[in-house]
């Protein structure tokens, strides 16, 4: 039977100018990823930043996941940081599991578009190899949309660790969820939670009157 390794990236953004050698809009910069038995029980953990080739590190994205341009200067390419994660995965068969299929075709343009090796790295390749955990959550509980990590954990009872948008700690509590999902089949997760606050930031967002709209503003009639 197959292991599952729950894998989740952080990019950065490549300009438009850099474009002209890779045609995509964003570049790895971190993999972080964890080991999960037939079982779901969690067997190791694995982290490596990655130093893009084409992409720079602004504010938004350093504010965002706590990556700096320092922390990837001297990181391994995305080549040498796949196949660490191949060494580190070793002889065990797996499924990649990662909270939305965006990672898979990430990998999956970087290794294409920047000419490494389909053999050596066909594990990755492959769709079919692949498990989008958010859909899965999605047809589960009938959401009809996909939800974002935070709300999904937060539908699953489950405190997130560490902070979200770092690769590993994205990893870890993905990871978490399913081995209680996977392991308590008859689990129900409180929708009713998440409509409520849907609800309250809508009010929030658009919960004005028209006459609020002319506050401070003097009409006088001649």
């Amino acid at each position: 039977m197959s292991s599952y390794i729950v894998i989740d990236l952080e990019m950065c953004s490549v300009q438009r100018i850099s474009r002209r050698s890779f045609s995509h809009k964003t570049e790895i910069i971190q993999i972080g990823a964890v080991l999960l038995s037939e079982n779901f029980q969690p067997l190791g953990e694995f982290s490596s930043f990655v130093c893009p080739r084409y992409g720079k590190i602004d504010h938004f994205i350093q504010n965002l996941t706590g990556i700096s341009e320092r922390d990837v200067k001297k990181a391994p390419s995305l080549e040498d940081a796949l196949r660490a994660l191949l060494l580190w995965i070793g002889d065990h068969e797996v499924c990649f599991v990662s909270w939305s299929s965006s990672d898979y075709v990430q990998i999956r343009n970087e290794i294409l578009d920047k000419h490494l090796d389909p053999d050596e790295f066909a594990l990755f390749l492959e769709p079919k190899s692949w498990i989008d955990y958010q859909r899965l959550v999605d047809v589960r509980f009938e959401i009809g949309r996909s939800l974002s990590l935070a709300d999904a954990l937060e539908l699953c009872e489950i405190e997130p660790v560490g902070h979200f948008h770092d690769g590993l700690q994205d990893a870890v509590n993905t990871a978490r969820m399913i081995t209680k999902l996977e392991n308590d089949p008859d689990f129900k997760c409180c929708l009713e939670k998440l409509r409520n606050r849907e609800a309250e930031t809508k009010t929030q967002t658009f919960g004005y009157s028209l006459g609020s709209l002319f506050d401070g503003i003097k009409i006088e009639l001649a």
